[in-house]
């Protein structure tokens, strides 16, 4: 392939020395620290692991899996599937696919009937996973599920975007209605517009790139009123594991990835998620995430994600390690889930690099000291980069966090 250039005979030599170790090769889409994840927990078993990505990210450095870099899946795609040909081409016994972004999801939905020939995965059907990742057309399923959703508004035209401007209730939130695509164009998932001025000018932005955004409403409640339920389903649609959770901190605060979270029971969490899962036919992986609202206590849903997500961690150190669990699936063994109770209760998980951040944010603002923010982090196994075993993604972190504290002109 021409898009491997010098990484093709290293691939190729990989792939001949570990499919012959007898377990199948797990390939996992992705190497943020949801993709390290998979590594560390299958590569630890001594499954081999081949990770795609498009860039450096801290997770290609995992001594638990072999990294090969493409162009962004959503630029070349057919470069994604081409490798995947590839490599299945070469295994003498079927890998496994492991998506951990959208963009990943969307790709192996929309060629599964190439890829079930060489691989083994779970994901659901493309029009599913079209309606999740597409916020109207996921708030559009939960309001018709009578799920408590966000006020929301979708603007397609400069004159219904100014009719609609007068009334809002500002601050609000603007963002196109893919995440994937928000992080792509802006590096973060939504923009807060705190007046009418601001709002007119951010969609202007957005029109000239041919964006679809939505208009919505934030609910009140801070990071703490965010609660999370993970899960995975098998090709049936039954519910294999799972999980409930509590982000206690994120980056950006309010309405980035959770930094700080921690396991809870949450059974009103469970009961709406999985109402609301039966109405989009979700195989596979999946997240969803509500906000408690600080003065009635409804709980509003925020996203649905149709994979693992960044605090996959946390899940695998509370006891439903979903790598695992979707690697002996899709491999013919029966996945031991029957722990009583599912999952382990007040397990904490911290994203070290993302939590740096958070603090920062919340040290400018005087809303928290040093001391108050080693302490939070006290008791938190759970940890999304740092692993005595594999420390190099830490090292490589710490060492990109400190060039970016070198003041540009000395760079």
């Amino acid at each position: 392939m021409r898009e491997l250039g010098h990484q093709e005979k290293r691939l190729r030599s990989w792939l001949a020395a570990n499919d012959a170790r007898g377990r199948p090769i797990a390939v996992t889409l992705g190497g943020s620290p949801n993709g390290l994840s998979f590594a560390r927990s299958l590569g630890r078993r001594g499954v081999p692991v081949l990770m795609i990505e498009s860039e450096r990210s801290l997770g290609t450095y995992t001594r638990y899996a072999n990294a090969v870099l493409l162009p962004p899946a959503e630029e070349a795609p057919e470069a994604w599937i081409g490798l995947l040909e590839l490599v299945g081409s070469r295994l003498s016994k079927p890998g496994v696919l492991f998506p951990t972004g959208d963009v990943h999801t969307l790709l192996l939905s929309r060629h599964r009937d190439v890829l079930d020939r060489r691989f083994r995965l779970v994901v659901p059907g493309p029009e599913t996973v079209e309606r999740i990742v597409n916020k109207r057309l996921q708030y559009g399923v939960a309001e018709a599920m009578g799920i408590p959703v966000p006020r929301a508004y979708f603007p397609e035209t400069d004159e219904e975007l100014r009719r609609l401007s007068g009334a809002l209730p500002y601050p609000v939130l603007l963002k196109p209605y893919e995440s994937h695509v928000a992080r792509r164009t802006m590096g973060r998932k939504v923009i807060v517009v705190a007046s009418e001025t601001e709002l007119v000018s951010a969609y202007a932005e957005f029109a000239g790139r041919d964006l679809p955004v939505m208009v919505q409403e934030i609910v009140p409640g801070d990071d703490t009123t965010l609660f999370g339920y993970l899960a995975f389903f098998d090709e049936d649609g039954v519910e294999v594991a799972w999980l409930t959770k509590q982000k206690l901190r994120q980056h950006p605060a309010q309405f980035g990835d959770g930094s700080l979270q921690v396991t809870v029971d949450a059974p009103e969490v469970a009961a709406l998620s999985r109402r609301l899962l039966g109405a989009f036919d979700v195989r596979g992986f999946v997240g969803v995430e509500f906000k408690r609202d600080a003065r009635s206590g409804t709980y509003y849903l925020m996203e649905i994600n149709p994979r693992t997500v960044s605090g996959n961690q946390l899940a695998i150190s509370a006891g439903v390690d979903f790598p695992w669990i979707g690697y002996q699936y899709l491999t013919g063994s029966r996945p031991n889930t029957s722990h009583d109770p599912p999952f382990r209760l007040h397990v904490t998980y911290v994203n070290e690099a993302l939590d740096v951040f958070a603090y920062a944010a919340l040290r400018k603002s005087r809303a928290m000291s040093l001391r108050h923010w080693l302490g939070s982090l006290r008791g938190a196994t759970a940890r999304a980069i740092w692993a005595r075993d594999d420390p190099l993604p830490l090292i490589i972190g710490l060492s990109r966090l400190a060039f970016s504290l070198v003041p540009r002109r000395a760079r």
